[in-house]
């Protein structure tokens, strides 16, 4: 069986939040994952240093 996911990404000053959602027409979407992502402090760099 083929199936369409659709990928969501809501983006905010201090996090960032994943979603797949499978669409149905007969009931309510399927969410198949709903992941927030937090900053990591080894991910940044640090601008202006030697």
């Amino acid at each position: 069986m083929k199936r369409i996911l659709q990928i969501g990404m809501n983006v905010h000053s201090t996090n960032y939040a994943l979603c797949a959602i499978g669409p149905s027409f007969d009931r309510e979407d399927i969410i198949y994952a709903n992941v927030k992502v937090m900053p990591e402090p080894a991910n940044h760099t640090v601008h202006g240093t030697a």
